[in-house]
């Protein structure tokens, strides 16, 4: 009677293994998105098709020296091609899981950090690995894996396709609520909120027929600009007039080739600035703005969860 028995790994082999293999994935995922990157936008389709062959053909080659140095732990590269063929099924696996990391990268947050990306296609390249190593609580562990990082995949994918609730957007860009303070609107016009950021919050008054109002807050001493001891910006060229608007208003007119006036209120460690753009802008109707401050309601501040949110 013959009895077939397989050979049991060496988890610390296998371990180290992986790991090597995870290290290599990570170099391989980096190097090959940049050069997507650079094909996509070389323009020259025969080369950047050839340098993506190059790059797939060298990451192949990388991944087959590991190989090499596998045969303890996988026996397919034990043979003559073995390094090879088991480097082609673990860079056409791995690639596959690593460009839907990057996928789902790009959905989340197109300008955060790639560090992530690259380490979470390095685990694909690892998982494709384990595969292929005997085993079947190995192998069922990878097969596991993999499934936790396409349902963790898709989640996160789905999750960020939603729009983000305001509190949410206001946390994850550091916005201060207290900056989030908006004037009563004049009669006739309409109050739009443009922005919102750390260093400031801005909306827009308009009224048809009316030049447009804008209301930027904005921390004291934020203003790097020289002032003389009223907090008159000292003028640089062009003429700058400061008038006592009353009610701890300053009046700010200024001259030359752009002229354009603000009214200003300081107070709670913050400038309130409304900005009257042309010569018929409504002055009354800037100081009700600033005489009428109260914080933006969430109907007021709905626009914000459209713009660029940090992840």
């Amino acid at each position: 009677m013959i009895v077939c028995v397989t050979p049991r790994n060496d988890p610390r082999r296998t371990a180290a293994h992986l790991v090597a293999v995870w290290l290599a994935g990570c170099a391989v995922s980096a190097v090959q998105l940049q050069a997507v990157l650079v094909a996509v936008f070389a323009g020259r389709m025969p080369w950047a098709a050839g340098l993506l062959a190059v790059v797939a053909a060298s990451a192949v080659g990388l991944l087959a020296l590991l190989g090499a140095h596998a045969r303890a732990v996988v026996p397919l590269t034990a043979r003559g091609a073995g390094p090879w063929m088991w480097a082609a099924a673990v860079w056409a696996l791995g690639t596959l899981g690593a460009a839907a990391a990057a996928a789902v990268g790009h959905r989340v947050d197109p300008l955060e950090s790639v560090l992530p990306v690259h380490l979470a296609g390095g685990l694909c390249y690892a998982v494709a690995a384990a595969l292929l190593v005997p085993g079947t609580r190995i192998r069922l562990g990878a097969l596991g894996t993999a499934a936790a990082l396409a349902a963790g995949g898709v989640y996160t994918a789905v999750d960020a396709s939603g729009p983000p609730t305001l509190d949410e957007w206001i946390t994850a860009n550091g916005v201060d609520r207290a900056m989030l303070m908006v004037g009563e609107p004049p009669p006739g016009y309409t109050v739009r909120v443009l922005g919102a950021s750390e260093d400031g919050f801005g909306a827009d008054y308009e009224r048809a027929g009316s030049p447009r109002l804008h209301l930027g807050v904005a921390r004291a001493g934020q203003d790097r600009r020289r002032a003389d001891a009223a907090g008159c910006p000292v003028p640089f060229g062009d003429p700058i007039v400061c008038t006592d608007d009353g009610g701890g208003r300053l009046l700010v007119t200024y001259g030359g080739d752009h002229p354009r006036r603000e009214l200003r209120l300081s107070g709670g460690g913050l400038v309130h600035t409304v900005t009257l753009g042309g010569s018929g802008a409504d002055l009354a109707a800037a100081r009700r703005v600033l005489s009428l401050l109260r914080p933006a309601t969430d109907a007021e501040l709905a626009g914000l969860t459209e713009l660029p949110m940090r992840r």
